[in-house]
């Protein structure tokens, strides 16, 4: 007999292919059940919600009924006081006989008070109660007081009044409610209060008869979905934690009434005040509520929520209308969910006698099919030990099928014929393998040879083009304006070049460049460009006006015509006799001029970069240079570097470099570049370093 883990960990495709079809199905179903259960249960407490809501507010309006039937006594009373034939207003004797008479039971004492009479007088408080019935009963307080809700809220809402519940201490005794209203004269003089006092017992008599649900019907699963139901007799008992509670609480939130006795709280007496606060009244006075949810309760007038606190029930609400009371009504939620529950049990069952029936015709159907696949498994067994002639009749057989197996045992057929055809042809090229990796070999040392050659070539142009770089630069000057430079290029070739020529013995024409970009085409342009001002051969130039050279220069080398390269340029004319320095610049970095004393400024104009626009403007600006002063024209290749901690250096920190280096009286620029290799950390640059100092002469150097 096969074992568990035969049938668990099975080999054959068949047995594989009905277990997978059954636990497919089986996910299928417990999802299919699961997500009716959920769907099912929130579309059922919704439904619920919407019908428990409607049945509380026929509750809460059904008890502010009886209020208001009970309000038509203060009613009667006033309209007695004020009656024309009753000069004498209301009297003991006539409340006596109208609480005899009433057919209330909750009623428990009716009376009037006047506001001009002082409260100790008999006639200021006609009060009669079924305790003292049939003579009056007598106040032992002033009722004038603020204190007294019953009688200044009457006062002041001028209408119709009903107090929270309060226990009467040293009148009735006991649990009232008090409902009053204002008596006015026929000229709208307030003259009183009329009122009846309620019983709270006789009210809670009535509440506790509220209830939404018939817990039999219940558990013998006999809910509709979303009906609710209300029963004058009562809940009917059943388990506790299925057993819907109803509460009448005020606005204060202290219970009125509550399923047990023992929980019924009367609320402290007063007038109204915030819910909050009186909750909070309530608990320091130990009238601790038990009505879950009652933050949220006492926040909004109707409503309903789900519980999260353990309980799991969902509770409703409603306000009265007249009273403000409201009533609070738990469900279980198991309760309301029952018939979801239900059906995913029935869809559970049915699916599973499905599902079984299912796995029996997936096993029979899969043994037809997996029988043929056992047959050629064994023919693939023989080609594997080598034979390839034994099983033909086996393929023959099955060939002749109509269906995907029997195209599979002719394309099974086909590739046994190939592979026989293969290892023949394998067998020769192995023979030739080696052979032919020694060519594969040699012809990939000889690419290796010329790809050599051709770096060392590429390597040599860039050396030479490097060399002729800096074989356009000018020598050092001496006198009368002494010169020095530093140029260091790139491992890229850059486009920096720089340059000064005396165009007549007193105007010195001074300018440095930097072409956009690397390599030998950037280098090729700078030159060009340099020679150009060094020879002075641009056509319709004033050299001895910055900003026209500038704009000349943008005319005839656009980026159109030179592979889309533009490149920087400060250019300035020194002249020796008035001591002033005028100059332009193309989008290139100011130049720094250092005075004798230490102090320098930025040499800068406004002006875009040469060749990226057609027709750009250039500023001439001019400046005197003191005797003894310095003047640095640089690339941006200078200060723009990387230190180790990601920070880049600035025009401003470099030009701090080149002052500290001036009053130093240190006249080498090594120490320049040095100290920028310092903060950069290594030696080889990013871009082209090309710095060029001139020194004008103090008072007493020479001239010529």
């Amino acid at each position: 007999m096969p074992s568990l883990k035969h049938y668990l960990m099975p080999r054959s495709i068949g047995q594989r292919f009905a277990l997978t079809i059954g636990a497919g199905a089986g996910v299928i179903l417990i999802v299919l059940a699961v997500a009716n259960y959920f769907s099912g249960r929130e579309l059922l407490l919704r439904q619920t919600s919407q019908e428990a809501l409607r049945a509380v507010n026929d509750e809460i309006n059904t008890m502010d009924d009886l209020v208001e039937r009970m309000a038509m006594y203060p009613e009667v009373i006033a309209a007695s006081e004020l009656a024309e034939t009753n000069n004498e207003g209301v009297k003991v004797p006539w409340l006596s006989s109208l609480l005899k008479h009433s057919p209330m039971p909750a009623i428990y004492g009716l009376y009037i008070d006047r506001e001009c009479r002082d409260w100790r007088d008999p006639d200021s408080n006609p009060w009669v109660d079924r305790k003292s019935w049939p003579h009056a009963a007598h106040l032992k307080y002033d009722f004038h007081d603020e204190s007294q809700d019953w009688y200044r809220g009457a006062k002041e809402s001028k209408g119709l009044h009903v107090t929270q519940p309060y226990f009467d201490a040293g009148g009735s005794d006991i649990d009232m409610v008090s409902i009053t209203k204002p008596v006015y004269s026929a000229k709208g003089t307030f003259l009183g209060v009329a009122g009846v006092d309620v019983a709270l017992d006789e009210m809670r008599k009535i509440v506790r008869k509220i209830h939404i649900r018939n817990y039999e019907s219940d558990l013998a699963m006999g809910v509709e979905e979303g009906k609710v139901t209300s029963s004058p007799k009562g809940p009917s008992l059943g388990p506790k934690d299925l057993r819907e509670t109803a509460y009448l609480i005020s606005q204060s939130g202290a219970i009125i009434v509550s399923p047990e006795t023992s929980k019924d709280k009367p609320a402290p007496k007063g007038g109204e005040q915030d819910p909050a606060k009186a909750l909070e009244d309530l608990l320091s006075n130990g009238l601790v509520t038990s009505v879950p949810g009652i933050q949220k309760i006492l926040a909004s007038d109707s409503g309903w929520q789900h519980l999260k606190d353990g309980s799991n029930k969902v509770i409703y609400w409603a306000k009265g209308r007249t009273t403000g009371w409201k009533l609070v009504l738990e469900v279980p939620y198991q309760l309301i969910v029952a018939p979801a529950a239900k059906l995913a049990q029935e869809s559970a069952i049915i699916g599973g006698c499905g599902l079984i029936l299912l796995i029996g015709v997936v096993f029979f159907t899969a043994r037809r099919v997996s029988q043929p696949i056992t047959e050629l498994q064994t023919v693939a067994t023989s080609f594997e030990r080598g034979s390839y002639e034994g099983d033909k009749g086996i393929l023959e057989r099955i060939g002749k099928r109509p269906d995907e197996l029997g195209r599979f045992a002719k394309s099974f057929s086909t590739m046994v014929r190939e592979i026989r055809l293969r290892e023949e042809r394998l067998s020769e090229w192995n023979a030739n393998l080696e052979q032919t990796v020694k060519e594969r070999t040699a012809d990939l040392a000889s690419a290796m040879t010329k790809v050599e050659k051709i770096n060392a070539a590429m390597q040599a142009e860039l050396a030479e083009a490097a060399t002729y770089s800096r074989a356009v630069l000018p020598e050092k000057l001496t006198s009368p304006v002494s010169t020095d430079w530093v140029f260091i290029s790139s491992s890229q070739l850059g486009g920096d070049s720089f340059g000064y020529h005396w165009l007549d013995d007193d105007t010195l024409s001074l300018y440095l460049l930097d072409v956009c970009g690397h390599g030998v085409g950037a280098a090729l342009l700078s030159i060009s460009v340099v020679n150009v001002l060094r020879i002075s051969s641009l056509a319709d130039t004033n050299f001895r006006d910055p900003a026209n050279v500038l704009g000349n220069l943008n005319a005839a080398f656009p980026m159109e015509q030179h592979n889309d390269m533009y490149f920087t340029a400060w250019y300035g004319v020194y002249t020796r006799s008035t001591g002033t320095l005028r100059f332009a610049c193309g989008g290139h970095p100011p130049a720094v001029l250092i005075a004798a004393d230490g102090s320098f400024q930025n040499l800068s104009a406004k002006g875009a970069v040469v060749g990226a626009f057609p027709k750009p403007t250039y500023e001439t600006a001019s400046v005197t240079v003191a005797q003894g002063s310095r003047l640095y024209l640089f690339s941006d290749g200078t200060y723009e570097i990387d230190r180790p901690d990601s920070t880049m250096m600035t025009h401003e920190e470099f030009s701090m470099i080149l002052r500290d280096s001036a009053e130093s009286g240190r006249t080498k620029l090594e120490a320049i570049v040095n100290e920028v290799r310092r903060q950069q950390g290594k030696n080889d640059f990013a871009d082209d370093f090309s710095l060029v100092e001139f020194t004008f002469p103090k008072n007493g150097d020479s001239l010529t």
